[in-house]
């Protein structure tokens, strides 16, 4: 079998070899695909190698967002395009609702978004970085994402209460968090299946 939509051929990168490990096993019946291990400073491919390149929920890890840019535009081949997916300050300070269930994350313990934010990138940061670095902004988009969909509120309390994919939640007490899952069942509740949705906001670039 075949992956990466029609792609000749697809490297997943990762630093963390367990992270690689798990991809493998997942993706073990697609036979296109190279796994490697890499940083996103420095991802050990030739320069000019890559057409497209994605950056998924990655940025927000990187401290120095010049230098992960510039390795963007090294490996990129001309008119390379790099697309970026991540959450801005404004995706994690959107309003709880039946589908958005991170928002009640932060009305609850609006402690949370203090630190979920300052890791965050603004969408001005994004452009202007991605500029000094030679890469030109084709387009900026935002999209409604399905995390889960939770047949029973019970799934969904399993989930939280496990922090399962959630970071942000390891910042609560076993008790905090016993008390956010109370008070997200009260706002959805006799709501079944509820999906679940994040927002992200996705850059397109293109080597110049």
């Amino acid at each position: 079998m075949r992956g990466g939509s029609g792609a000749q051929q697809v490297i997943a990168m990762d630093f963390s070899m367990e992270m690689l490990k798990g991809a493998k096993e997942y993706c073990n019946d697609v036979d296109n695909i190279i796994f490697a291990q890499g940083h996103a400073v420095n991802k050990n491919l030739d320069e000019g190698e890559i057409d497209v390149l994605l950056e998924r929920a990655l940025i927000h890890h990187i401290s120095d967002l010049e230098s992960c840019f510039h390795e963007a535009n090294r490996i990129l081949k001309s008119n390379g395009k790099f697309i970026i997916q991540d959450r801005t300050p404004e995706d994690c300070s959107l309003r709880g609702s039946t589908t958005h269930i991170r928002g009640y994350f932060f009305q609850k313990y609006p402690k949370l978004i203090d630190k979920e934010v300052k890791r965050r990138y603004s969408s001005e940061q994004v452009f202007s970085t991605l500029r000094e670095t030679g890469l030109n902004l084709i387009q900026e988009i935002t999209y409604w994402e399905t995390r889960k969909i939770h047949e029973q509120i019970d799934q969904l309390k399993i989930d939280l209460l496990n922090r399962t994919g959630r970071s942000i939640l390891h910042e609560l007490t076993d008790q905090e968090l016993e008390d956010l899952v109370e008070f997200i069942e009260q706002n959805v509740e006799k709501l079944e299946p509820i999906k679940e949705e994040d927002r992200w906001t996705i850059w397109i670039a293109e080597k110049q």
